[in-house]
């Protein structure tokens, strides 16, 4: 669950909070990369049934989504339901959560099929190929999609239509900065570091802190965030240490 105190600059996960606290079943978080984002979408407010995850790519396949033929012996097949079935029929039929990484890189043939596994509960249903059986998603499935554009134009609209709430993520959660050493938090919360203010992800700072435990910090920094970047981590932690 998220926490129910935020700081001032973390409007934006009290707005998911909020959200999903007042039953939005479909969500489109976007932003910066290594926020949370999906560590979010899997985890908050997910209930007993895992979340299943799709992430897209130029590539990816209907049969990717909702299922395939699976070969399970000599000239016998066997039909093998993918992520968005498996999510409609979660938790017992009560329905889970399907959570779509990096949907704006979502084309053809699998953007026919998410619209078709993200639309209305009125609207959505699949048949199974193998059993001819109608399968609709459960009263409690959710979808929540992710992306790392800024630009939600980016997303084509028939899909964006289906998310009536979309958050822009641009500050990690607090849980999550809980995690790191305290003297990472603020240089982490700030995000931007070194020239032309690149953005550095939590995932970056996890490593360093990790590292710096065995490497020393100079040599993590070099490693992690390279040499212009881990300078200026570096000057930010003897700053914050003068505080």
């Amino acid at each position: 669950m998220l926490t129910e105190s935020f700081d001032e600059d973390e409007s934006c996960w009290r707005d998911l909070a909020d959200v999903l606290s007042a039953g939005i079943s479909r969500v489109l978080l976007y932003g910066p990369s290594g926020t949370g984002k999906t560590y979010a979408a899997l985890h908050h407010n997910v209930g007993s049934c895992p979340a299943e995850r799709l992430v897209c790519t130029e590539d990816l396949t209907s049969g990717e989504i909702t299922g395939t033929w699976m070969p399970v012996g000599e000239n016998r097949w066997e039909w093998r339901e993918g992520p968005a079935i498996r999510a409609w029929r979660g938790a017992g039929g009560l329905g889970g959560r399907l959570v779509v990484d990096e949907v704006d890189r979502a084309s053809g043939d699998a953007l026919s099929t998410l619209l078709a596994m993200t639309d209305s509960p009125e609207s959505a249903r699949w048949r199974n190929p193998e059993t001819s059986e109608w399968v609709r998603p459960g009263p409690q499935f959710s979808v929540m999609m992710t992306s790392n554009c800024d630009d939600l134009d980016e997303i084509p609209a028939s899909l964006r239509d289906r998310f009536p709430v979309s958050i822009r993520i641009d500050q990690p959660h607090a849980s999550a900065l809980a995690s790191l050493s305290s003297d990472l938090r603020a240089p982490a919360r700030a995000g931007s570091l070194g020239p032309a203010s690149r953005r550095v992800s939590l995932r970056c700072f996890y490593a360093f802190d990790e590292l710096r435990r065995h490497l020393g910090p100079a040599r993590a920094a070099r490693l992690v965030f390279g040499d212009d970047v881990g300078t200026s981590v570096l000057d930010a932690l003897a700053i914050a240490s003068l505080a």
